[in-house]
């Protein structure tokens, strides 16, 4: 390109309209202003700017010379006329006479108002959604589980959501957003508070190492303020209970609904384990299951023994499945069953009085989750040691006892694991026959050590 250098002279509406008159592709022309020295007129093809150059005042301290011209923008005809340039220009020429840095605070400021808006809470979140599957756990090894991972990612888009803002530079959150989301909590009785504020919580320390933030705003509210902890699940149900519950699931509508629930009767593994239970994890001959790391909640392998209900249920899969893929496909996609809650609805309603019988009323408020307190339960009262129960539903011993028993105790048990679920299945074949059990109850010694 072409550049071009005229004047000095004191630039008028008139010179401003020749000078454009004159304008060329691929040429710049330059009108240095007589009236006010620095202030120039720069014309380009398509457009003209007010600029204004100047020098700060000092040395640079690394190589002891003046500092070089700085140049600022002013504007251009359209939002400053000559007389307003040049108000602009000894304005800047004010600055830079005390000692300031006008064109250098106008980039820093520049960029700071960029990085605000790239680091918004929408895109930091984005940022996080990447990150998070590949932090180690807080507690114990490995990474997070994808499930974890997805669970929290839900709930802090909820918590973004509640607080409209997603688009809001994380710089600029503050405790009245973090308020907002409380009273909104409150207000609208969102399900899970606890869970929404601390996926927020967390996203905001990560914000803060990262340098995005300055501090945690979640920090900052006082703890009475804060959601409380949803009050741990305390129901169980008896062996009896769920006798009623396996006879209301040989009318399921699906054979592989009715099997899934039987099979989660009698053996207390997870739901997501269950539905996931592929035949090659199975021996049906030394009744074991062994469950992968991956397929566990805290990524451990994990051996469970089969009582005689739970081959009862595999041999039926068996003979109708035949010994590939998973153990209860859905019906139709015949991939993973996820219609849990269809399921247990369709079992309440069986356990209850049908076609206008009497009897007893339908037995709900139970969780899939509450068949492995049931378990813990009715072994407990039968004298089964704790450590045992623990390790049949795959509790880390750290997780469920402190100090050196906790560390150092890592011995899995496993023929006391073997009577255990062999009592299980014997109080389950007792309720479901409608017997006492207690004559074929034994207690287990109790191990030392």
């Amino acid at each position: 390109m072409q550049v071009t250098s005229e004047g000095p002279v004191k630039i008028t509406k008139a010179t401003i309209d020749a000078v454009w008159r004159r304008r060329a592709p691929d040429h710049r022309l330059i009108v240095r202003d007589k009236d006010c020295r620095g202030l120039a007129l720069i014309v380009n093809s398509t457009a003209m700017t007010w600029s204004y150059a100047y020098r700060p005042r000092g040395t640079n301290p690394l190589t002891e010379r003046r500092c070089p011209n700085r140049t600022v923008t002013l504007g251009n005809p359209a939002t400053h006329s000559p007389d307003d340039a040049r108000t602009a220009a000894n304005r800047i020429k004010g600055q830079a006479a005390a000692g300031a840095d006008p064109a250098a605070d106008r980039k820093a400021k520049a960029e700071a108002v960029r990085r605000e808006r790239s680091a918004t809470l929408g895109r930091l979140a984005e940022g996080y959604r990447l990150a998070l599957p590949k932090r180690p756990k807080m507690r114990g090894n490995g990474l997070l589980s994808p499930r974890y991972v997805a669970e929290e990612l839900a709930q802090l888009r909820l918590a973004l959501a509640d607080m409209e803002c997603d688009n809001l530079p994380a710089a600029d959150l503050g405790m009245a957003e973090v308020r907002r989301l409380l009273n909104r909590a409150a207000v609208v009785g969102v399900a899970s508070p606890c869970a929404r504020f601390g996926a927020l919580s967390r996203f905001l320390d990560w914000c803060q190492d990262a340098g995005h933030i300055q501090a945690n705003p979640c920090a900052l509210i006082a703890r009475a303020r804060r959601p409380r902890a949803p009050q741990a699940r305390s129901h169980y149900l008896t062996p009896a209970e769920l006798a009623r519950l396996w006879e209301s699931a040989g009318g399921l509508r699906e054979p592989v609904w009715r099997d899934l629930a039987r099979f989660l009767i009698a053996v207390p593994c997870r739901r997501g384990e269950a539905r996931q239970l592929d035949w090659s994890h199975v021996n049906l001959d030394a009744a074991e299951w062994r469950q992968p790391g991956h397929m566990t909640k805290n990524r451990d392998p994990h051996r469970l023994h089969l009582n005689a209900l739970a081959l009862q249920v595999l041999r039926d899969r068996y003979a109708m499945t035949g010994a590939k893929g998973l153990v209860f496909p859905a019906p139709v996609s015949k991939g993973a069953v996820d219609t849990f809650t269809d399921i247990k609805t369709t079992l309440v309603t069986k356990t209850g009085p049908q076609d206008g019988e009497e009897g007893p009323p339908p037995l709900d408020g139970w969780t899939w989750h509450d068949f492995r307190r049931s378990f813990a339960t009715a072994l407990g009262e039968a004298g089964i040691p704790e450590a045992v129960a623990d390790a049949v539903l795959n509790h880390r011993q750290s997780a469920t006892r402190g100090g050196v028993l906790g560390v150092y105790q890592r011995a899995s048990r496993w023929p006391e694991q073997v009577r255990a679920m062999q009592l299980w299945g014997r109080l389950l074949v007792a309720a479901i026959e409608g017997r006492d059990a207690d004559a074929n109850v034994v207690p287990m010694p109790v191990h030392v050590g």
